[in-house]
């Protein structure tokens, strides 16, 4: 793996790694909690505005990387949550 292909990857780890730090401090925040794959729009769009007003085009790839996955496991969650509510 080249220099600039680890530096790459580190960036996009980076990004993944500071979103999953503003997820930590939606926390205090606790009827966010229980909807943050939307509540994570209110940090993530300004996050992503400075990561690429910097030039940081990886980083906010991470990030983006990270909401999507957050979102992910949150809808199905949800959806297990509720369906198993459903069933009884």
């Amino acid at each position: 793996m080249e220099e600039n292909e680890r530096e790459s990857s580190w960036e996009i780890w980076l990004g993944i790694f500071i979103l999953m730090a503003l997820h930590l401090l939606n926390f205090l925040f606790p009827l966010a909690f229980f909807f943050i794959g939307v509540s994570q729009l209110i940090y993530l769009i300004p996050a992503l505005i400075i990561a690429l007003y910097k030039g940081k085009k990886k980083m906010a790839a991470g990030m983006l990387i990270g909401a999507g996955v957050t979102f992910l496991i949150n809808a199905t969650c949800y959806g297990l949550v509720m369906g198993g509510m459903m069933w009884r």
